[in-house]
């Protein structure tokens, strides 16, 4: 695979790209790969861990910049906003979602996808749910070159999507949702403090630090193939592997 082989990534808060696969955006980055973020909302209705804040508004700022750091820490080459409403992307509209995320794929022409799997990660969030919704349908309609053309911007076709996925059960047991079964399995052990510095640098998030650490802080992170190129194994250690 060449080097200049890349990662996009589609979540739907400030803290989900560390919670989710911080180790596997700091390996990547590492490694010489660019790796993208789209983040549908910018967390405005969210707790915000003791830090005084006097509106949504001010959250939504907070975390946009705490969202900002944790990205330089971590490595990533770009980042997007969506503007979407925290708590409501479920009740968005779907087709705005989904042209989004094309949009997003076509820009940043990814080689590989990841986003949440369709039961919304371990928490079953709808807006995780929705995100996932959004970004398998923008999976297949971004090469399209008859699927939004007022886009203005050359159809792209990534060659794998991956859902985010774990080994069941976890060790919080509030945790209740088993994952799409793996079939990527990254070690991420030496990239392991720079996601405990990223999730440090989500201040506002810090009421969920033990769960974090007992329960989205693996030595493996781990993924499922959802479609497009076929793994050449049913297990492989490398999201690029075979391409």
């Amino acid at each position: 695979m060449s080097d200049k082989a890349s990662i996009g990534c589609v979540f739907s808060h400030p803290d989900d790209e560390t919670f989710c696969v911080g180790g596997i955006v700091a390996k990547y980055a590492a490694a010489g790969h660019e790796v993208h973020l789209w983040c549908a909302t910018d967390g405005d209705a969210g707790k915000s861990a003791g830090v005084p804040v006097s509106s949504r508004e001010e959250l939504a700022a907070l975390r946009r910049r705490e969202l900002d750091e944790a990205a330089r820490i971590l490595g990533l080459a770009s980042l997007e906003l969506g503007g979407y409403r925290d708590g409501e992307v479920a009740r968005a509209d779907a087709a705005a979602l989904v042209a989004d995320i094309v949009g997003f794929i076509r820009r940043k022409r990814p080689t590989v996808l990841l986003t949440f799997g369709p039961e919304g990660a371990p928490t079953g969030h709808a807006d995780h749910a929705a995100t996932s919704r959004g970004a398998t349908a923008a999976f297949f309609l971004s090469g399209l070159a008859t699927s939004h053309p007022d886009q203005n911007l050359a159809p792209h076709r990534a060659s794998r999507l991956y859902f985010h996925a774990w080994d069941f059960p976890l060790a919080d047991k509030r945790l209740k949702l088993e994952s799409v079964p793996g079939t990527a399995r990254i070690d991420v052990r030496a990239f392991k403090e720079r996601k405990s510095a990223a999730f440090a640098a989500h201040v506002t998030q810090q009421g969920s630090t033990g769960v974090f650490f007992s329960s989205a802080f693996p030595d493996v992170e781990v993924l499922a193939f959802a479609a497009g190129v076929p793994q050449p194994s049913p297990i492989v250690d490398d999201v690029f592997a075979g391409l």
